[in-house]
């Protein structure tokens, strides 16, 4: 599997970035800060005893994510002519899911999606020639979309802030595509452009 990646960073860099979010979600996982000694020492206790299948399941989805990569890319690697505005967009996507330190950065629960949203792609891919440009229009809804929330997302990076509902949105699009490009992989919650947008305007009100 970390062979797979080996375009995306090192063995080395990859195996640091999963050290990192063992670490993370054994130590935190979803419980308080410690503010105090004990408080520590009782959390360190729980964090050893999670390592193991939080270990278990981070290398679970490392290795779907990394195969999963490893497919669409191979798609992409060489694309006609006529695929070429459909492999530049998907190049963007891989970028946004899959990148040095992404195990790490990617919030826990979102995770194990991530190998989903690239059998989205890969059937995407798949279905294009069937009709092209239904693949063109959504795909311009959905980068429109996309790129008012990346805006929203990197204001508040800079000003040093975050927005929960931002961050939800971001992956509300990753599920988008996975409605409307691949629906038999289902979602887990009803998503649709509608939806989006009338999130989006809660966001700006």
């Amino acid at each position: 599997a970390l062979l797979a990646l080996r375009l995306v960073a090192t063995p080395d860099e990859l195996v640091e970035d999963m050290i990192a979010a063992i670490a993370d979600r054994a130590f935190i996982g979803d419980d308080p800060l410690p503010r105090s000694k004990s408080q520590f020492e009782q959390q360190r206790t729980r964090a050893r005893a999670r390592v193991p299948a939080v270990a278990d399941a981070a290398i679970r989805m490392f290795s779907q994510t990394a195969l999963g990569h490893a497919k669409v890319a191979q798609q992409i690697a060489t694309p006609a002519p006529a695929l070429a505005r459909l492999a530049a967009d998907v190049r963007v996507q891989l970028s946004r899911l899959v990148y040095k330190g992404f195990m790490h950065d990617t919030p826990w629960d979102q995770l194990g999606h991530l190998a989903r949203y690239l059998k989205a792609i890969e059937l995407r891919l798949t279905k294009y020639p069937e009709n092209p440009e239904r693949d063109r229009r959504h795909a311009e809804v959905i980068a429109g979309l996309a790129k008012k929330i990346d805006r929203r997302l990197e204001d508040l990076r800079a000003a040093g802030e975050c927005d929960p509902r931002v961050d939800s949105l971001r992956w509300q699009i990753e599920e988008l595509r996975v409605s409307l490009f691949a629906q038999e992989l289902r979602t887990p919650a009803p998503v649709s452009i509608k939806r989006l947008q009338k999130a989006w305007e809660g966001v700006l009100a």
